[in-house]
Parts: C-alpha cells; sequence; structure tokens
C-alpha cells in the first residue's frame, strides 16, 4: 500500500479548537488539491473517527504532541518492493506545480456546472489569423448585461487569464498617471489553431536590467523563475494582490507558448523573450535599444496548454464557457478602474463611466436602483435590493473578483444591516425579535471595490478575502447621510430594502401568526366564545348553507337576534364586533394574535391558514358556508363592512370569489342593509325608507321648496340600535328585498379592494377619490336581482368613507377646522356661550343644535382641545379652560372628565370671529335644521397660528404653528400692498427653545434646551416642541438602563421641565462633541413637506409654504369685507327708513292728520291713507334690508338674513304695532337722534374700503394677543 506521511508540528491535544480546526481544514485542502482520487484520511492519534474526504471531519480527542497523516491509495498495491529513493523523491518547483497544479491554481478539470455571472450577448470572440493587424478601436462595443447562468468551468484556465489580467491592471494602481489604457485580445481557437492571449497596458514598463544578484534580465527573472516578485517585502504597503512569487510565473508554465514584450523608456530600450513547453524552454532576450523617444509598455502573449489544463489529451480550444467568463473578468476590470482605464476586449471598446455603471450590469432594467457612496480613494460601494430573495454580491479586492466576498463585504454589510435594523424596529418595534442579521442579508444586492493594503486570501484562487479589517489601511465607514438615504420610503427616493426586509419579516410573523391563531377549536371551546350565537348546525354536514351574522356592536346583535325570530336559529349564527375591525392587511404579528375579533372568527368560522378554499369541497370543511355583514348604514358601516371584506381578501381571496367547481354557487360575503332615513308624510301612514344620504338626497332634490320637505317627518337612524324590534321582525320577514349578496365581477374587484386597504398605496387612493368621488353616487338595486358588485360596493359606497374621513381628519385652510370643530364654535356662539357651562352638558347641547351623528365622547374631546393652552398645543385656545385640561406632562391626554370641568368662549374669540360675520356665512341644513356653517373666515388665517395634523384616506397633513402677530404682520403687509413681505415663522406658545430652519428649505427643527452644569452633570431644561415630559423620561431610562447615562433627576411641574442627568466625564465628553442635543434626541423636525388643508372650493390642495397658505385665505377673507360693507349699508339703510317712518307717522298722528281712535276709519281706509302719504310698507322696507351683494349670491329662500327679523303681519303693521307711549314729542327726538346717528355711521360705512374694515379688525385683535 502506497503511504504519504505528513508530520504536523502541532501539539493538537493542547491546541485551541479554533486552532484544531484551522490544521484540519489545512489537512483537508491538502487532500483536495492532491491527484489520490478514491483516498481515506485519517489523523494517527488515539480517539481518532476514520472518515472519508468528502465527508465533514470528526475528531473525538487527541493526546499525543504529533499527528501523521497518511492518505491510502486503495487501488494500488502495498509498496513493499519499492527501494527507498523509489518511495521518497524531490521535485523542483516547477515540476510541483506541474504535478499538483491543484495547489497553486485550481483544478485542471471541468468542474460540476454552478451558478455563474457572464456578459449577454456573448462579446465577440478575436480571431488573430484573419485580423492580427487590427488596430483601430470599435466604440460603443460595451453594451453588456450580466445573467446567471448554469456553467461548469476549468478553474486553472480562468486563473493563469486572471494572472496576467490582473497584473496588467496592478499597473494602473502603481502608476495611475501613466497607464491609462488596457487591450485584452481573447482567440479561443480551433481545431486548426492554437488558443491565443494578448494582454497590452501601458504605463512604466519593466525595468530591462540585469539584476545584480541574480545575474539575468528582470523581465526573465519575473516571468521564467518561480518565486520572484516585487512583494515580498511585508512591512510595504502594497495595494497588489501577489505576495507568493508564482502569480505570472504560473501562467507561463501553463502555457505551450508565452513571450513577453516590454519597453522602458527611460533606458531606452525594448525587450522581448519567448518561453516554450511549459516554461522549460526559453529563447535569448531580444534588447533593442531606441533612438526615437517611446512609451512604456507591457505585452503579454500566451497560448494555454488546453490538454495539461482540462486533462483531455484531444483538447485544442478554450470552451465558450470558459471564454465568456475570461470576458467578464475584462469587464470586471474596466468597471473597477472605471473612469481611469481605457479598456478594450477583442478590439471593442468596454470602458465605463463609473463602478456605478458597472453594477447595474448585474440590475435587470426595471430594477430598483442601487445607491452609491465613494467613502475615500479606496472604497467604492453599491447598496440596493436583491433580485434573486437572496443575498447578492459583486466584490473586487486591488482589482481581483471575490465572488465568496470576505471580510472587505462583511464590513459593509454589518454596517448597513445595523442601519436598516434599526430603521425596520423603529416603524414597528413588534418585528425587533425576528430581525436577525441573515433576514435583512437577504435583501441585500451589494458591489464593493476596494484597495487593501497587502491583502490575505483564504488559497491561491483568490476569491475570499481574509485580511482583518484593522489591516485594510483605510477607513470603511459608510457616511451617515448615506446610509439615511438608503432608508429612505421607495416613493422618497430610497431603494426599497426598508420595505422588503419589512415585507419578509412580516411574513415570518405571519408565519408565526398562522399556529397561534389558527388552531382549531371544539365545540365546547367555541361555545365559550363571549356573546356567540352559534347556529345548531354550524360545523355539520349542512354547515354551507349556514350564515353568520356579523354585527356592528351589541346593539345590532339585538337587532339581528330579534330578526332571528322570522328566519330562524337552525342556519343562522349572530357574532357582534367591537368597534372598527381590524385591517390585517399590514397589521403585526401582536395585533393580529391578541386581537380577540380575528381570533374568534377564526374559530368560529373554522377557518383554516393552509387553506384556500377555491373548491365546494374545501368550502364543506367551514363551520359556515357564508358570511353576512349587518352594519349601521351610514359611512362609519361601510368602512367595518370593508375592513372584513379585507380581512378574507388578505387572507383566503378565492372565499371571495365563485367556487372553481360551481361558479353558481351562492357568494360567501352578503350585507343586510336597513333605512338609515325614513320619511313619513305628516298625517298619513306612508313611509319612505332611504338606505343611504346619497338616496335621501336625490328624493329631496325632487321638492320645488324647502317647505315641501317640512310636510315630511324625517328619522335618522344613526345606528341598527335605533331600530325598534317590531321594525327588525319587518326586515327581516322581507328578508330579499333588504339581503344583499356580494358579487365577484372580475379581478378589478380584488385590485380596488387592494387599493382602499392597502397602507403603501396613498398615492393611489388619492386619484381614486379626486377621479370617481360623487356626492350623489349611490348603488342601484333591480327588484330581481338585490346583488353587489365589489367594485360598485368600493366605488359608490366605500368612496363615501374615505371622503368623510378626509373631511374630518383634515382642516379647511380657510378657518383652519375641522368638522367637529366648527360644530362646537357654532354652538357656542348661538348660545352666547360667556358663562362657565360644563363640558359634558355643552357636548350635549352641540349635538342637539349641529345635528351631531356620532358619539358626544368624540365631541367632549374636541372641547377639550379646543380649550388646551399649554405648549405645544394651541397658540390661541378659542374656549377657556376651567378646570384640569390637560398638560404638557403627557400632551393633554391627563385630562378631567368632562363632567367635572367648565369651559366658555375665550375673549380673543370674537375678535377672530367677528359678529357682524355670522350673517355673511353659508350655513349647512340638516332636516330641515340650520347647522354650523361650511366653514368660518376668522380675520387671520387660523390654520397657521395653531398648526394641525391628521391623517385621512389617501391624504395626510401636518402644519405646525405659527406666532399669531406674525400671521396679523404678513396681512397688514398684504392689505398695504408691500412689495417685501415678512416671513410667517413657527412658534409655540411659552416654548423658550429655539426654532431654525433647515438648509434645504424642506422645513423647521425646533431644539430643546441643555445645559452643563459640571463635568458629570447637565441639565435638561426645555423639551422640542411635541416632545412630552413623560415619554422624554421614558426614553432617559432607557439610556440609562443601557449605561448610556448614569443617573436621572426630576425636578418639573406641569408647565416647566427640569432633568438632571448624570453621567460619567468621558459620556459627558462624548455628548458634547456629538451635539448635545443630537446625542439626547432634543430636536424636532416641522416639515413644510405635507401641508394639505381644503380650500375655499371644498378641494383638497396642497401648500408649500406658509405664505402660500396665507395667500390663498386673503382673497376669501376680503371678498367677506366687501359683502360686509354691502350689507351693513343696506341693514342701516333699512334702519333709518324705518324710524324715518315712525318719527314721521307719530307726528302726523299728533298733529290730527292720521286718525286712530276716533274709531271713523276702516282698517283698509286706514292703510289707504298711509299710501297716499307715502309710508313705505313692510314690503319696500324689506326690500332696502336685502338689498346687497350677499342676498345677490344667497337663493330666495335662503333665511339667514330673517333670524333676527320678526315677519311683518301686513303692510303697516310695524306703525300700529307701536305701543300708545310712543305718541310723545320725546319719542320723535329720540327718533330723529337714531335716525341721524344712523345715517352717520351709512356715511362713515360708504367712505370706507373693505381693506379699512379689515385693518380694523385686526388692530382690535392685536390687542388681545
Amino acid at each position: 500500500m502506497l503511504s504519504t506521511l505528513i508530520h504536523c508540528p502541532y501539539m493538537l491535544s493542547h491546541a485551541r479548537n479554533s486552532s484544531r480546526r484551522s490544521i484540519y481544514y489545512s489537512i483537508a485542502r491538502l487532500a483536495q488539491h492532491s491527484n489520490v482520487t478514491t483516498s481515506q484520511i485519517r489523523l494517527r492519534s488515539d480517539g481518532c473517527k476514520r472518515v472519508n474526504r468528502k465527508t465533514d471531519w470528526h475528531f473525538s480527542g487527541f493526546r499525543s504532541f504529533s499527528s501523521q497523516l497518511v492518505v491510502e491509495n486503495e487501488d494500488t498495491e502495498p509498496s513493499l518492493h519499492k527501494s527507498v529513493e523509489e518511495q521518497y523523491s524531490r521535485k523542483t518547483p516547477l515540476e510541483h506545480v506541474l504535478l499538483r497544479p491543484g495547489m497553486y491554481v485550481g483544478p485542471v478539470e471541468r468542474s460540476p456546472p454552478s451558478s455563474c455571472w457572464v456578459p449577454s450577448p456573448v462579446p465577440e470572440k478575436y480571431d488573430f489569423s484573419a485580423d492580427f493587424r487590427r488596430t483601430s478601436i470599435q466604440e460603443n462595443g460595451g453594451h453588456y448585461r450580466m445573467k446567471s447562468r448554469e456553467y461548469g468551468l476549468i478553474p486553472a484556465l480562468v486563473k493563469i487569464f486572471d494572472e496576467i489580467l490582473v497584473n496588467a491592471s496592478d499597473n494602473r494602481l502603481r502608476h495611475p498617471k501613466t497607464c491609462n489604457r488596457l487591450d485584452v485580445k481573447i482567440d479561443p481557437g480551433s481545431t486548426t489553431r492554437e488558443p491565443r492571449i494578448r494582454i497590452w497596458n501601458n504605463g512604466k514598463g519593466i525595468p530591462i536590467h540585469v539584476h545584480k544578484h541574480e545575474g539575468i534580465y528582470v523581465p526573465e527573472m519575473l516571468f521564467g523563475h518561480l518565486l520572484t516578485g516585487s512583494n515580498f517585502d511585508d512591512n510595504e504597503k502594497r495595494l497588489t494582490g501577489g505576495r507568493h512569487g508564482y502569480g505570472a510565473k504560473l501562467t507561463n508554465i501553463f502555457s505551450k507558448s508565452f513571450s513577453i514584450e516590454t519597453l522602458d523608456a527611460r533606458r531606452k530600450k525594448s525587450y522581448k523573450q519567448s518561453w516554450y513547453d511549459n516554461m522549460t524552454r526559453a529563447s535569448d532576450p531580444e534588447i533593442t535599444s531606441l533612438e526615437a523617444p517611446a512609451e512604456d509598455f507591457t505585452c503579454i502573449e500566451f497560448s494555454p496548454d488546453m490538454p495539461r489544463l482540462t486533462g483531455d489529451p484531444s483538447a485544442l480550444s478554450i470552451d465558450d464557457q470558459d471564454y465568456v467568463v475570461m470576458c467578464r473578468r475584462v469587464l470586471d476590470v474596466a468597471g473597477c478602474a472605471a473612469g481611469n482605464l481605457q479598456v478594450t476586449l477583442n478590439g471593442q471598446d468596454v470602458s465605463m463611466a463609473s463602478f456605478g455603471e458597472y453594477c447595474q450590469m448585474y440590475r435587470s432594467e426595471n430594477a430598483p436602483h442601487v445607491l452609491f457612496n465613494k467613502l475615500n480613494g479606496r472604497w467604492e460601494v453599491g447598496i440596493g435590493l436583491s433580485e434573486s430573495n437572496s443575498f447578492d454580491s459583486i466584490s473586487f479586492v486591488n482589482g481581483m473578483a471575490t465572488p465568496r466576498g470576505g471580510t472587505h463585504v462583511n464590513a459593509i454589510v454589518t454596517q448597513v444591516v445595523k442601519k436598516i435594523q434599526d430603521k425596520v424596529t423603529k416603524n414597528d418595534a413588534e418585528l425587533s425579535s425576528i430581525l436577525i442579521p441573515g433576514l435583512i442579508r437577504r435583501s441585500l444586492f451589494v458591489g464593493c471595490n476596494t484597495l487593501i493594503e497587502n491583502p490575505t486570501f483564504d488559497s491561491q484562487m483568490k476569491e475570499h478575502l481574509t485580511s482583518n479589517p484593522s489591516t485594510f489601511g483605510s477607513s470603511w465607514t459608510l457616511s451617515e447621510a448615506f446610509l439615511n438615504r438608503l432608508v429612505k420610503p421607495q416613493e422618497e427616493g430610497g431603494p426599497g430594502i426598508v420595505e422588503e426586509v419589512t415585507r419578509a419579516a412580516q411574513g415570518r410573523q405571519q408565519a408565526n401568526l398562522l399556529k397561534h391563531v389558527g388552531a382549531k377549536k371544539s365545540r365546547r371551546q367555541l361555545l365559550s366564545i363571549q356573546k356567540l350565537d352559534d347556529a345548531h348546525s354550524a360545523g355539520s354536514e349542512s354547515s354551507l348553507d349556514c350564515t353568520l351574522i356579523l354585527t356592528e356592536g351589541d346593539s345590532a346583535k339585538a337587532l339581528a337576534v330579534a330578526g332571528l325570530e322570522v328566519i330562524g336559529r337552525e342556519h343562522y349564527g349572530v357574532f357582534p364586533l367591537r368597534g372598527k375591525f381590524l385591517n390585517v392587511r399590514h397589521a403585526s404579528f401582536d395585533q393580529l394574535s391578541k386581537n380577540a375579533e380575528v381570533k374568534a372568527l377564526v374559530a368560529i368560522l373554522g377557518l383554516d391558514f393552509d387553506m384556500e378554499y377555491a373548491t365546494i369541497e374545501e368550502r364543506q370543511s367551514l363551520r359556515y358556508g357564508k358570511v353576512m355583514l349587518m352594519t349601521d348604514q351610514d359611512t362609519d358601516g361601510s368602512h367595518i363592512k370593508g375592513l372584513v371584506i379585507n380581512f378574507f381578501r388578505h387572507f383566503w381571496p378565492n372565499l371571495l370569489k365563485p367556487a372553481m367547481d360551481d361558479p353558481s354557487s351562492q357568494p360567501f360575503m352578503s350585507s343586510f342593509v336597513t333605512p338609515l332615513l325614513k320619511a313619513t308624510m305628516k298625517g298619513k301612514k306612508e313611509v319612505l325608507s332611504f338606505y343611504s344620504m346619497a338616496e335621501y338626497d336625490a328624493w329631496r332634490s325632487t321638492f320645488d321648496s324647502p317647505e315641501d320637505v317640512k310636510k315630511w317627518k324625517i328619522k335618522y337612524y344613526k345606528g341598527l340600535g335605533t331600530s325598534t324590534p317590531s321594525e327588525a321582525k319587518a326586515y327581516f320577514s322581507d328578508f330579499d328585498r333588504h339581503h344583499r349578496p356580494f358579487h365577484w365581477n372580475s379581478e378589478l374587484d380584488g385590485e380596488l379592494l387592494d387599493k382602499v386597504f392597502d397602507k403603501d398605496r396613498a398615492a393611489d387612493r388619492r386619484e381614486w377619490i379626486s377621479e370617481e368621488y360623487d356626492a350623489t353616487a349611490s348603488i342601484d338595486f333591480d327588484e330581481l336581482d338585490t346583488s353587489i358588485t365589489y367594485e360598485d360596493f368600493v366605488n359608490k359606497e366605500m368612496i363615501h368613507f374615505s371622503h368623510a374621513d378626509n373631511i374630518r381628519s383634515i382642516p379647511s385652510s380657510i378657518d383652519g377646522l375641522k368638522p367637529s370643530q366648527r360644530k362646537v364654535l357654532y354652538s357656542c356662539f348661538k348660545r352666547k356661550l360667556r358663562s362657565e357651562m360644563k363640558v359634558a352638558q355643552l357636548s350635549g347641547y352641540c349635538a342637539e343644535h349641529t345635528a351631531y351623528h356620532h358619539g358626544e365622547a368624540s365631541l367632549q374631546g374636541t372641547i377639550i382641545g379646543m380649550a388646551q393652552d399649554f405648549v405645544g398645543s394651541n397658540n390661541l385656545n378659542l374656549m377657556v379652560p376651567s378646570g384640569q385640561f390637560g398638560t404638557r406632562l403627557v400632551g393633554g391626554k391627563d385630562a378631567a372628565s368632562p363632567r367635572y370641568i367648565f369651559t366658555h368662549l375665550a375673549p380673543v374669540t370674537r375678535s377672530l370671529f367677528p359678529d357682524d360675520d355670522d350673517v355673511l356665512l353659508d350655513y349647512l341644513e340638516d332636516d330641515g335644521q340650520m347647522i354650523e356653517p361650511k366653514f368660518y373666515c376668522p380675520i387671520i388665517p387660523l390654520l397657521l397660528v395653531n398648526g394641525t395634523q391628521g391623517i385621512g384616506t389617501g391624504w395626510s397633513t401636518f402644519i405646525p404653528p405659527h406666532n399669531p402677530m406674525s400671521v396679523v404682520d404678513y396681512i397688514r403687509a398684504k392689505l398695504d400692498n408691500q412689495a417685501k413681505l415678512p416671513l410667517i415663522e413657527p412658534y409655540a406658545n411659552g416654548f423658550k427653545g429655539k426654532i431654525e430652519r433647515r438648509e434645504d428649505g424642506s422645513g423647521y427643527v425646533s431644539y430643546g434646551i441643555v445645559e452643563q452644569l459640571n463635568k458629570k452633570t447637565i441639565l435638561v431644561k426645555e423639551l422640542p416642541i411635541g416632545v412630552w415630559t413623560d415619554s422624554y423620561k421614558s426614553h432617559l431610562v432607557k439610556m440609562q438602563s443601557k449605561g448610556l447615562i448614569m443617573g436621572l433627576l426630576e425636578d418639573h411641574t406641569t408647565t416647566k421641565v427640569s432633568f438632571k442627568i448624570s453621567l460619567k466625564p468621558s459620556q459627558l465628553e462624548r455628548m458634547k462633541q456629538t451635539g448635545f442635543e443630537k446625542a439626547l434626541k432634543l430636536t424636532t423636525n416641522l416639515p413644510l413637506t405635507n401641508m394639505n388643508a381644503f380650500d375655499a372650493d371644498g378641494s383638497m390642495r396642497r401648500f408649500f409654504s406658509p405664505e402660500d397658505i396665507a395667500d390663498s385665505y386673503f382673497p376669501t377673507r376680503l371678498s367677506l369685507y366687501e359683502d360686509r360693507k354691502s350689507v351693513l349699508q343696506s341693514q342701516l339703510n333699512h334702519t333709518s327708513a324705518l324710524l324715518k317712518n315712525k318719527g314721521r307717522f307719530i307726528e302726523l298722528v299728533a298733529k290730527g292728520r292720521i286718525e286712530l281712535l276716533g274709531g271713523k276709519t276702516s282698517k283698509e281706509e286706514s292703510y289707504a291713507k298711509l299710501k297716499e302719504l307715502n309710508f313705505q310698507t313692510s314690503n319696500e322696507l324689506e326690500e332696502i334690508r336685502t338689498n346687497n351683494s350677499l342676498r345677490k349670491k344667497r337663493p330666495a329662500d335662503d333665511k339667514t338674513f330673517d333670524e333676527d327679523v320678526a315677519t311683518p303681519g301686513s303692510e303697516f303693521d310695524y306703525l300700529y304695532k307701536m305701543p300708545l307711549s310712543s305718541l310723545t314729542t320725546e319719542k320723535i327726538a329720540e327718533l330723529n337722534r337714531d335716525v341721524a346717528k344712523a345715517e352717520t355711521n351709512l356715511k362713515e360705512i360708504q367712505q370706507s374700503e373693505a381693506r379699512e374694515l379689515w385693518m380694523t379688525d385686526l388692530d382690535k385683535l392685536a390687542s388681545h394677543l
């Protein structure tokens, strides 16, 4: 038996585990590179297990000080008859390379196919015999894209090509000023000619000089003798790859012919030399002295020894697979040297402008973009979203490809993973336990081109860098700006990595959810579900015939249970939903696993997350074959319907579609509708039912006059609980009329549902509402077919909720109020609320007088919010807070119960909303009742003063608060037509910190106040706007738990902030260098990039600056002053005429020309007499009163002007109904004085301009600020 004994000088029994692994790995590598094809390797040592080379290594322990590796060739006879000299021999280095090529250039046989990047299309091959003298370069030849292919390569062939290519590329690093071109020509050969490769580069050539110690020319020494080179000085900081002295010599050894030509301009010499037969023969050098100046260059040309490299004696040419990989390596060099080196391949210019251009070759045309960061002269990094759902990296070290990455790639990826981990966790803290680095890595595409000093690799193949990062020789820290760009949302220019990682983490979380939520429950367990009234046949053989009625709350369940008296309980069950159902589409694991409704619904229906329910057979496993939604008929009820439908669309989309094996089967989803309003003709039994506001409004519009509507009694059914048990039985008795099955029409139905409920599709929702919303739209029902398509449900029902959601979430740019705030203000004005009233009582009054159709608790929260005056709430509170209305400790959430606190109008409120405006506003109407106006119009844009934030459907808004005096000054400047208008700056009343504008103009930043008391203590005296005391305390407590601060002492009140923080001197110094505000998170952004509000026409509008809001508001308010002036004139004209008529009437009665007490004249004769005397009738006076610009804008039946005016009973009742006490000279004098006063006021109004009226109001307001 042939045995090879290798001594290991390590003391294995005392070596560390890591050292042992290194020894075992080295032994394995040695065995791998050996030519023994069938062998067993064992370590002669106690406790060693006998293992095959291709299996994992197993060692149970070592006690000897040395071990022996024995390679036993079982295919040969024992070497007992060989002499010692025959058994043991010594090889020259060249012979050893040829004998054991795997140790130096890798395997010399074709490897099994594996994934490999190659350029597409395949670059044109070069033919030296056909075009040997071609020197011109074809421009724009390098339009390639890398494709992944399954190729089996000859590693040794690619390696010897790479040695020469990298050498040429290294010359650019050594001599960047002179090396700017690299030409590569690859002729794969054919059956009639050998393959040939030529690599030429300019830049400094090889010194044509006889080496003093070796006695040969340097080119011959470098290319014809092993263990020679320029990289043996480990103290020298070099940026090239070679270090062992093999390099280009390996190419020579594995070539049939190898030649070098170089020019040494300094010595004015050229050099040529060739080698043959695997570097065993060499020609004499040809040295030529140059007379004319010439530029340095080096050219290597060789013919690979294909039989030796492939193990196939008949191999003559380079296979296409190896050829295309060589071409890719040329493109690699072009990418690494992009912008600095012209690279040609087979006569085509393949140069690139940047490393980023190179990386894009690995991306599809529609791939998310890659972000690039050039750290310094030695690092270029590109980070993007992986397209393969696995970690993709393209990396290079000193121009050498490292397909297996290494420490350089890990150094970059570690930083990226940490940043993404922090960002995703910040967005959704519940994902933190799932966000392991491996999950994030799988979403990354990394391009890395770096120069490393004295790099080390795990093998001569140099595919994996092993250098310790501390020895890289340069900084690899990615800039914070670059990392911030990486984690930006995709819609803001980010690469989409955060979104993909979030989806992956949520998917893994979802998988955990399926195990947690989807567990089957027994009948007994189902009965324990609170408030479930289970159908008798649920879960039986007839379960497909069973319907689960899902109601909106307990009161709706009572209505459904009353209906069960009609339809029975055999096939109908009832379960109430509490509040809004969860939008499961982006819900976290904790949200889903802890949501009682979701867990209950899954259990009641018997849903299985692993089932698709596409067929009747699959649906027979359900406990209920149908679900019927029974919600209120208002927009919130529509939203609940949509959320439940979304639940099934997300987890079991097939349930919304007809069964594949029975398309005619009854739909799984349906709804049961009840009237939203009922109209009863007064004095008659006729009752009309309306199932939506749009349907009711359409009916109202058929009347010629509002007086006709008043002949009907309108009842609004806020919720299902409004219906009586008898009405419930009536609904279910006419079941088919009220039952609305949902019909799946096409995939457009699903697309619409996704658009409405996917939080990432806000832009699509904006477009949907803008294009589709029609206030009059409602679903039309066929008497014979009452089904609803999902498309109609979304576009004609759900859209009303979405619009209403925006109306109540986003304010008007004119008054800065949302509808609920407007209702509160209207109620206070109507009640003239100047004395204290309980918040709970005011909310009731408001609901009654403004037709508020929601819960009073919501109104109470609105009232409290309008009265709050702590730092960060209102700059101008419209209500007075009398009691505990909340503090900055928790942002106002610590307000007392509405039953215990009082409020009334603040003095400044009527200065903002003058009484004279009341008659000018456009008031809304609900069921014949006049309610709040469409919008108020304060004398300054209140939206800027108090700011706002809100989230609607498709839109959201954030507008920071501003200084009211700044707003006043801006309006004054516009009224004065000043050329340069002042800026309106953000401001918070009572805030002591600073607010600075961002350099990019996108908004402002507010800063808290921190003061250093000594070397160990700092004091936080103010928090940034919007940060509350208790939440900031939680932040500091977390810092303390992590050891970032040492101690914390609080000394604040409800209005003052005081955190005394203890630190180590070193901690304090680091914070000081970083900046206290940044280190302690004492800043908040006040962006100006999402300022959305409704304009005067009721359209959503985006504003780009505070001044933009003021400019939009300005003409509306100015127009109101024009109307106010016109109305005041008509009112004063009316007053003057009325008083004059009364005064003259009293005079004529006193003179006896008009007889009142004699009883000699009839009423008709008296009225005729007054007309004869030119007294004006009531109608004539009314015409004077309404002769103004506002009346011309309003319909004839508008009652706004009549609110405080008594309707006259006849033409002259206003005279005859004066008391007898008025018939005195004193009354005449009083009337004359009032006439003079009215005419004086009228003259003043006529002479004044609208702008002057506005200025006067601004002066009054300023006195309150």
